[in-house]
């Protein structure tokens, strides 16, 4: 090709016309002009020698052939040489074309052969890949015929131990109806020993009262003694002094078995009904077509209003405090101690039962810290927006929408109720409470919660009465598009037990809450899956439970070690973080007895965690979820979905914005 260009340059030179130059070199009588490239022309414009036809332009010797009369044989000459050079050119031309059509053939040859080869490597690798996959196949069907061998043999396995498990239980149901007939008849035995002595008793007593002439003055009935797990003050101030923690603990009351004694059913005033139905039937904190979901209920805001507290908002400079605060309806005084409350390793107690008009065999725990219009909720009784009350366990009541999902509700101060501190509760007339706890430590935690149990606000005071928030939901939720949230990553953070770089890895998940650019209410941390998914976790080795119990034995809290570990080295970094403990269950049974049954266990776990690992009750909070985020996906006893779950919540929370 480039051949061809250069041919066709030498070409269009030679036919171009020759044109004088500006400044000609004149001739003899001015008859002659030497053009721009050397040619030599007459004054006519005829060419009498051309230079770009290859003549040599001797302009001395042109003007001796011109003056002797050779000026035509000159100017055939230049022709001829100027034809010459166009059929040169020309030849070249096309010799040069042919050389080009020769090299597009070639390239056309080369590449047809490379795509052939190409074709030919494709349909080879098509072929081998598809003799692979028939290996596989072959592989796969193998291997699930061995898998089924095995699976056969482990059933005929099974079925054995079942058979032998079977036996065995009857030869055990034998030995503890024998047992159980040998009890009876000892019990028999005892009763009868014990009327036997207690009638010879009597007659002694009888022949001593009559040997005995002087009359006995008549006993005056002693008055009873008043119950020292409460004190009612009709006047409260702002914070408790630790002064007024000075009741007789429950212990030094002798009453017997008051357990056993009826009790008057709590009057629940029409106030905190109210307010309580206020809360259980609220929206949700997402947002939808109705409005903002973030718009507190009446009976939050009248918490709000209860306390005083400055919800997020500073207050401007110069501007006084409240002068006063509501009085409370009520105020009660407790010490707590090992006997009037629950250790991980108990079971819960029963609920209480009806024993009369207006009496009950005694106060739920719900009652017994001042959630009445909540302990007073009756199973079946449904509410205004067709929500209904499907459990009352006396320490959790569990609530049904029309939409089949539950929600189960309890007093959220429950695990900071520990042997030795000294509780302060003052109740307010829409049911909302402040409970102050002062521990021998000499922390003090003062929690708001509303009618229904759940925190709206929790802090604590050391000695020097420096405060840390650790929860404040007395403010307006931002309204939640879950489609905007982000997705959780494949490569969040999740906390080991085996990191040594627990207080490292919390602080990353700080940073990547901070990168979201909002932060959450605790409701809403508890109540969507998409906003806890958001949180980094806590690696937690399976605890076992026994069916159907929320006890942790010792055995079982020694695999919480690791775990109690982590949680003290990130709370060294940062005294204020949180902790959501999760429980969650397997699908057998309802799906309300799950809910309760996983809530407890989450409460079990925290415990223990305080109990064994000196973790502060009050940075944990406990939220069962029942059998309603499954693991595996089956109806099945699966042990997998029977699990606790450690989220370090604290990074999503508003709070996270005040430190």
């Amino acid at each position: 090709m480039k051949r061809l260009l250069s041919t066709t340059t030498v070409l269009s030179l030679a036919l171009t016309p020759i044109t004088p130059w500006p400044l000609m070199a004149q001739g003899f009588g001015d008859e002659l002009t030497v053009a721009e490239d050397g040619s030599i022309l007459m004054q006519d414009g005829s060419v009498l020698c051309s230079v770009p036809a290859g003549q040599v332009c001797n302009m001395d010797q042109i003007t001796i052939q011109f003056l002797a009369g050779d000026a035509e044989q000159l100017k055939a000459a230049a022709a001829a040489a100027l034809d010459a050079a166009r059929t040169e050119a020309e030849a070249a031309v096309a010799a040069d074309v042919a050389d080009v059509a020769n090299d597009e053939a070639a390239a056309a040859a080369a590449l047809a052969a490379e795509e052939a080869a190409a074709a030919e490597a494709a349909r080879a690798a098509e072929d081998a890949a598809a003799a692979e996959q028939a290996a596989i196949a072959e592989a796969a069907a193998a291997e699930a015929a061995r898998a089924a061998d095995q699976a056969a043999a482990a059933e005929a396995e099974a079925a054995q131990a079942a058979e032998a498990a079977a036996a065995a239980e009857a030869v055990a149901a034998e030995q503890a109806s024998a047992e159980q007939a040998a009890a009876e008849q000892a019990a028999e035995a005892e009763r009868v020993a014990a009327e036997e002595a207690a009638a010879a008793e009597a007659a002694r007593v009888a022949e001593e009262a009559a040997a005995v002439e002087t009359v006995a003055p008549e006993a005056s009935a002693e008055p009873a003694a008043p119950e020292a797990t409460a004190e009612t003050a009709p006047e409260a101030e702002p914070a408790p002094a630790p002064a007024e923690a000075a009741p007789v603990a429950p212990e030094t009351v002798a009453v017997p078995e008051p357990a056993a004694a009826p009790v008057d059913v709590p009057v629940v005033t029409e106030a905190e009904n109210e307010s309580l139905f206020q809360l259980l039937t609220a929206p949700d904190s997402t947002a939808d077509a109705n409005g903002d979901a973030g718009e507190p209920v009446s009976a939050i805001a009248a918490a709000i209003a209860a306390f005083g507290v400055q919800t997020g908002a500073t207050p401007a400079e110069g501007a006084e405090a409240p002068v006063a605060q509501p009085v409370p309806d009520n105020v009660t005084v407790t010490t707590v101690t090992e006997d009037s409350t629950r250790s991980s390793a108990e079971e819960f107690t029963a609920a209480p039962t009806a024993v009369g008009e207006n009496k009950k065999s005694g106060l739920s725990n719900l009652e017994k810290v001042g959630l009445l219009a909540l302990g007073a909720l009756v199973v079946g009784k449904v509410l205004s927006d067709g929500r209904e009350v499907v459990e009352n366990t006396g320490d959790r009541v569990v609530v049904r929408d029309p939409q089949g999902n539950f929600q189960v509700y309890k007093d959220d101060d429950t695990l900071l109720r520990r042997p030795g501190a000294t509780v302060r509760t003052e109740t307010f007339n829409d049911g909302s409470t402040r409970s102050t706890v002062d521990r021998e430590d000499g922390v003090q935690v003062v929690t708001i919660r509303d009618a229904s149990g759940r925190v709206l606000r929790r802090a604590t005071y050391d000695d020097r009465g420096n405060e840390v928030v650790l929860i404040d939901d007395l403010v307006r939720e931002e309204q939640i598009d879950i489609s905007t949230l982000p997705r959780p990553r494949p490569d969040r953070v999740t906390i080991s037990t085996n990191d040594s770089d627990a207080a490292m890895k919390a602080a990353l998940a700080r940073e990547e809450a901070r990168a979201l650019g909002r932060t959450f209410s605790l409701r809403q941390i508890r109540e969507i899956p998409q906003v806890r998914d958001l949180a980094a976790t806590i690696d937690v080795d399976n605890i076992t439970f026994d069916s159907g119990s929320a006890v942790i034995r010792p055995t079982e809290a020694r695999k919480l070690a690791s775990i109690g570990r982590i949680i003290d080295d990130i709370l060294l970094d940062n005294p204020g973080e949180v902790f959501l403990i999760e429980g969650h269950t397997d699908a057998v049974g309802s799906a309300s007895y799950n809910l309760t049954l996983s809530d407890r266990r989450a409460e079990s776990v925290a415990l223990a965690l305080t109990e064994y690992y000196g973790i502060p009750p009050e940075n944990m909070v406990v939220q069962g979820y029942g059998e309603s985020e499954l693991r595996v996906d089956t109806q099945a006893d699966e042990r997998r979905n029977r699990r606790a779950v450690v989220r370090v919540i604290t990074p999503l929370m508003r709070t996270a914005a005040l430190r």
